[in-house]
C-alpha cells in the first residue's frame, strides 16, 4: 500500500543546519518511491543508496519483508558499533497489531532490531516527528559518548596534571587524582563546588572576568594562576581551560588543565632576584671600579718621570696590572650583557673585515710590545652577530699575547672564506696548549697557562660564539705556539680566500 502524506508544512520542527543521511529499503515499490520523493523535497534530510551492513547512513526507513530478509545483516551492523544506528519498521494500518504482536510474541529477537514502529499511510508531519526524534536521541548519546571519550583522553593524555571539569555555571563535576595531589582536597570535598574554593587572593575581580568572558565565548584560555592548598600554602599552575560543546554547538562543560610549575616559578624568582644583584656588581665594576683605576693609572703615568730605571720595570708591571683591571670591567659588562639578553638575543649583519680591523688596532695601542697583524686582507664576509663579536677577538688577541712566553710575541690574524662560513685564526709563538687541557680551557674555572686572570675571558668567547651558531677550536702552530679558529656561518654569498 502506498503511502498519503497530507500537507501540514507550516508548523515542522526547526532542525537547524544539521542534515541527516536516511537510508529507505522497502519491498514496496510504492512506499520506496513516495519516501525517496519526500526525502529530496527536504532540507534536514539526504537520502542514500548503500548497503543495509556496511554503508553510511543515519537512519534506515524499512518494511516487514525488509527486515526479515536483513535481520541477520542488522544484528551484525549493531553489535560492531559503538552506537548502532537507528531503524524505522513502517507497516500497513491493516497489519500493524499483527506485526506489533510478533515483535512482543514470536518475534521477540527483532525487537531489539526496531527502533521506532509507523503505521501507514502517515502525514509528513509525524513522519518528521518520528525521524526526528531516533536521530535527535542518537546525536545525544553520540554526542555524550564523545564528551566521554574527550574526558578519558584527557585523562590518559595529562597523568600528572590537575584536571577539573565544570558546567557552565562553573560548578565542579569532576576531578582526577592529579587535582588531589596538587591540592590536597579529595574530590567528595569539591564535588557540586566551584573552584573559587582555591582562590588564593592573588588575582583581582578583572582576572576572572576576563577568563569567564574568554571560556564562555567558546574561546580556550591559557594563563598562569597561584592557588591554595587545603593547607594554606599556595602553588602556581599553568592552566589551560576548554569549553566542551555539544551536538548543537552549545557549550555544555568546561574542562581545565592545571601544570603545576611552583618550583620553576620559585626558581625564576630566584634567578630574578641574582639578576638584580648581578646588574648592581656591574654597576659597581663599571663604575666605581673603572673610575678609580682610572685615576691610578693616571696617577701612575705621572710617575714614570720620577722613577729611576730600578723602578721602571715595576712601574711598567703596575701599569700591566691596572690596565688588565679596566678591562676585566668590559668582560664583566660584556658578560651580564650576554645572561640578560639570553634566548632573546638581538643580532643583525655585521661586516667582518671593518669590524676586525679596528679590534686588531686597538689591541695594537693596549700591546704596543707585541707585533700584532693582519695576514692577508680582511675577510669579505657578512656575519650575524652584535657588538659583543668584538669581546670575542678582543679575547683571543689578549690571551695570546699575556700568556705568551716569547721574547717577542707575536700575533698573527689569518681568515678564510667558504661558501657558507668564515674561518678567523688567531695565531701566537708562544708555548702552545697541551693536548690535556684543549677540551677544558673554555671552562669557566680553567685558566690559561701561568695565568694571574680570572679565566672568564675564554668562557666568555666560547659563549659568544655558540651564540652566533659558530664553532671554535684550537690547533697547533707550527713550530711552536697555538691557533685559535673560530667558525661562523655567514650571512652572504661572498667566498674567497683572504689569508694570502
Amino acid at each position: 500500500m502506498e503511502t498519503e502524506f497530507p500537507l501540514t508544512e507550516d508548523i515542522r520542527p526547526n532542525r537547524g543546519s544539521r542534515i541527516s543521511t536516511v537510508l529507505v529499503r522497502t519491498a514496496d515499490e510504492g512506499n520506496r518511491r513516495q519516501l525517496t520523493r519526500w526525502l529530496t523535497e527536504q532540507e534536514s534530510y539526504d537520502g542514500v543508496e548503500t548497503e543495509i551492513r556496511t554503508g553510511e547512513f543515519d537512519c534506515c526507513i524499512l518494511d516487514w519483508a525488509t527486515l526479515l530478509d536483513n535481520q541477520g545483516a542488522i544484528r551484525t551492523r549493531n553489535q560492531s558499533e559503538r552506537i548502532p544506528r537507528p531503524f524505522v519498521l513502517i507497516v500497513p494500518e491493516q497489519r500493524a497489531d499483527e506485526i506489533t504482536k510478533a515483535l512482543q510474541d514470536d518475534a521477540r529477537d527483532l525487537h531489539s532490531l526496531v527502533n521506532e514502529l509507523l503505521r501507514m499511510p502517515v502525514s509528513e508531519l509525524e513522519l518528521e516527528q518520528r525521524l526526528e526524534s531516533v536521530l535527535r536521541a542518537r546525536h545525544q548519546t553520540v554526542a555524550h559518548d564523545e564528551k566521554h571519550e574527550q574526558l578519558h583522553a584527557i585523562r590518559d593524555n595529562h597523568r600528572g596534571h590537575g584536571v577539573i571539569v565544570t558546567n557552565t555555571e562553573g560548578v565542579i563535576e569532576y576531578v582526577n587524582r592529579g587535582f588531589e595531589q596538587q591540592s590536597g582536597y579529595s574530590d567528595e570535598e569539591v564535588l557540586g563546588k566551584t573552584p573559587n574554593v582555591l582562590n588564593s587572593g592573588k588575582h583581582d575581580e578583572s582576572f576572572f572576568a576576563d577568563l569567564w568572558e574568554t571560556i564562555t565565548s567558546g574561546e580556550k584560555w591559557h594563563g598562569e594562576v597561584i592557588n591554595d592548598r587545603k593547607d594554606g600554602n599556595q602553588y602556581v599552575v599553568d592552566q589551560v581551560i576548554v569549553p566542551l560543546t555539544g551536538p548543537e554547538g552549545k557549550i555544555e562543560q568546561f574542562v581545565a588543565v592545571n601544570h603545576e610549575i611552583t618550583k620553576l616559578r620559585e626558581l625564576a624568582n630566584s634567578l630574578n632576584e641574582q639578576r638584580d644583584q648581578l646588574e648592581l656588581l656591574n654597576r659597581v665594576l663599571r663604575h666605581d671600579v673603572r673610575n678609580d683605576m682610572s685615576v691610578i693609572l693616571g696617577w701612575m703615568e705621572m710617575l714614570d718621570a720620577h722613577v729611576d730605571s730600578d723602578g721602571e720595570e715595576m712601574l711598567d708591571r703596575v701599569l700591566t696590572s691596572g690596565q688588565h683591571v679596566v678591562e676585566l670591567t668590559d668582560i664583566a659588562k660584556t658578560i651580564v650583557e650576554a645572561i640578560f639578553e639570553g634566548e632573546d638575543v638581538s643580532l643583525e649583519s655585521v661586516e667582518l673585515g671593518p669590524f676586525l680591523e679596528t679590534v686588531i688596532e686597538t689591541r695594537k695601542e693596549t700591546f704596543d710590545q707585541a707585533t700584532i697583524r693582519m695576514d692577508g686582507r680582511p675577510p669579505a664576509a657578512t656575519v650575524e652577530a652584535n657588538e659583543m663579536l668584538s669581546a670575542v677577538f678582543r679575547n683571543l688577541i689578549n690571551n695570546a699575547v699575556q700568556h705568551n712566553d716569547a721574547d717577542e710575541p707575536r700575533v698573527t690574524i689569518s681568515s678564510q672564506v667558504d661558501d657558507g662560513s668564515v674561518r678567523i685564526r688567531v695565531a701566537d709563538n708562544g708555548a702552545g696548549i697541551p693536548d690535556d687541557q684543549r677540551d677544558h680551557i673554555f671552562d669557566s674555572n680553567e685558566k690559561g697557562l701561568d695565568s694571574t686572570g680570572t679565566g672568564m675571558g675564554l668562557y666568555l668567547v666560547t659563549n659568544l660564539v655558540t651564540m652566533y651558531d659558530g664553532s671554535i677550536w684550537i690547533e697547533d702552530n707550527e713550530p711552536h705556539g697555538a691557533v685559535f679558529v673560530v667558525e661562523l656561518p655567514t650571512s652572504d654569498t661572498s667566498s674567497g680566500d683572504a689569508s694570502e
